[in-house]
């Protein structure tokens, strides 16, 4: 299994015993412990959070105050929600995956916006502006966006809407331009027809570069009337009060996302954390760099990159609860909870961070994508394939979508069924040669299945690229992911295949 990222390093050694990520605990366990008054508090806190999206339809519910009694009053308040008051958000989306023919009356994608100082190294700020007004749009109900890292594979392109709604299965584009003069910025945008190729609106927009949030809002509400959506209420969409007061925290920042969204490397996100460094020490309450921050330490321990896991725990895990402390309805922050929680070995517990980003925001394909690796990790490969398919609907594109084929590829190879995950991890050799995972899992595939010729050619093909793999090491990798019997079992049984395939125990 992988990370839902991809990265041209690889992965480092498992860390030692006295650094292992924490094993999840047993639900025996879970049950005969009491909450902690941490506990409690971000409970409370994520439920106010999914409350304010349906306004004062809850006013009535008084007594979910009784959720200081346990946590077992949390989840039987949580349920009811869910089922008797909260609406099917991702109902278009799972519309939208089922019948990819037909484009939903909502659905559009924003296209990088372009730059217009003629100096690339102000391209994050254009792409800055283009990843918020997509997570705003993102967040309109009844709306179906694509995801951001399918968009920018248009970047500097030219671009056939006919084409381009055709193959993303959308009937609208946003695209825009972005001119910066010091602190002022203008913004033209307009509203493309994509089965005409027609502009049926467009505007220019002003304003100063410390307000940026108040600037997008004007762009993400006359998109709004113009499509004939309400607007959500400004407390589940991207809030003003969320992003710095200081202009070069911001710029940091911002500069942070460029260098993230980079082809992913230990490098690449070491540099990204660095920048996000610089913007909390000019700002120590930026929550968009606290989020960014935890994130890059997530993903350094998934990667086994951390020098120190314990450490990077620590600080990941307070930065993610102070940011969620100050934005409870911020859908990427309940992303990083989850991914913190899935890389230290607690995949469970990760599973109700990405409900609650998905029910923010449930066009968020990384959320769909990571929740369907963490239902791997949890026992229960047979419910991945549905969020998978939607990360995949969502963003077709995604650079990073090759290990989201993967993760089909591997809960087929979980569940035994050994033709369709040679199926699929063909097709992710075929977006991707190196990505070595998919060798290992072909290997065991055909291991277990007795085609010994095909086991043979994929263990060569994956000593090329890991001449060090081993049975011992990947028990011991796959095993700092997930303490859940049910996974490890089936995870066993990959390593008997493996083991048939020819792979060297140590």
């Amino acid at each position: 299994m992988t990370n839902s990222e991809v990265s041209t390093d690889l992965p480092d050694k498992p860390t030692s015993d006295n650094e292992q990520p924490d094993k999840a605990t047993s639900d025996k366990e879970q049950l005969g412990k009491p909450p902690s008054d941490r506990d409690l508090r971000n409970l409370k806190s994520r439920l106010r959070a999914r409350l304010q999206l349906i306004g004062g339809a809850l006013a009535s519910i008084a007594a979910i105050g009784a959720i200081a009694g346990g946590l077992v009053g949390y989840w039987t308040v949580w349920k009811t929600l869910r089922t008797d008051v909260f609406p099917d958000k991702q109902q278009t989306q799972r519309e939208a995956t089922a019948r990819p023919d037909v484009a939903p009356r909502l659905s559009l994608v924003v296209l990088p916006f372009a730059n217009l100082n003629n100096d690339p190294e102000q391209d994050y700020f254009a792409d800055s502006i283009t990843t918020d007004l997509t997570t705003d749009l993102a967040q309109m109900p009844g709306a179906f966006v694509i995801g951001r890292g399918t968009a920018f594979t248009f970047k500097n392109k030219q671009i056939d809407f006919k084409t381009l709604g055709k193959e993303l299965g959308i009937r609208w584009a946003v695209q825009g331009a972005v001119r910066r003069n010091g602190d002022q910025i203008r913004v033209n945008v307009s509203l493309t027809d994509a089965a005409s190729g027609r502009d049926i609106w467009s505007d220019r927009f002003d304003g100063d570069r410390t307000n940026l949030a108040a600037l997008q809002d004007q762009i993400t509400g006359r998109l709004a009337r113009s499509l004939n959506i309400e607007l959500m209420q400004a407390e589940s969409r991207r809030s003003e009060k969320d992003q710095s007061r200081n202009p070069d925290a911001m710029d940091f920042t911002m500069r942070g996302w460029a260098k993230f969204y980079e082809p992913r490397s230990k490098t690449e996100i070491a540099q990204a954390k660095d920048l996000f460094d610089r913007a909390l020490h000019l700002d120590p309450d930026n929550v968009d760099a606290m989020i960014a921050k935890a994130w890059c330490l997530a993903i350094a321990a998934g990667f086994r990159w951390s020098t120190s896991m314990a450490e990077d725990k620590e600080i990941a895990t307070d930065l993610i609860d102070r940011a969620l402390a100050k934005s409870s309805s911020n859908a990427l922050a309940y992303v990083v909870k989850g991914d913190t929680l899935r890389v230290f070995g607690r995949p469970e517990e990760a599973l109700p961070e990405y409900d609650a980003a998905l029910e923010i925001n449930p066009n968020f394909p990384i959320a769909y994508a990571q929740k369907g690796l963490a239902l791997i990790l949890s026992g229960r490969a047979r419910e991945a394939f549905s969020p998978l398919q939607l990360a995949l609907r969502l963003s077709p594109k995604d650079p990073i979508a090759v290990s989201w084929y993967y993760n089909l590829c591997h809960a087929h190879l979980h569940l035994q069924e050994y033709e369709e995950a040679t199926k699929d991890c063909r097709r992710v050799i075929n977006i991707n040669n190196a990505f070595w995972y998919a060798y290992v899992d072909l290997v065991s595939a055909y291991g277990a299945s007795g085609q010994l010729e095909p086991a043979r050619q994929s263990l060569t093909e994956l000593n090329k690229i890991r001449p060090d793999f081993t049975i011992q090491w990947f028990r011991e990798f796959g095993y700092g992911y997930s303490s859940n019997p049910q996974f490890r079992r089936e995870f066993d049984e990959i390593l008997d295949g493996l083991r048939k395939g020819g792979v060297r125990e140590q």
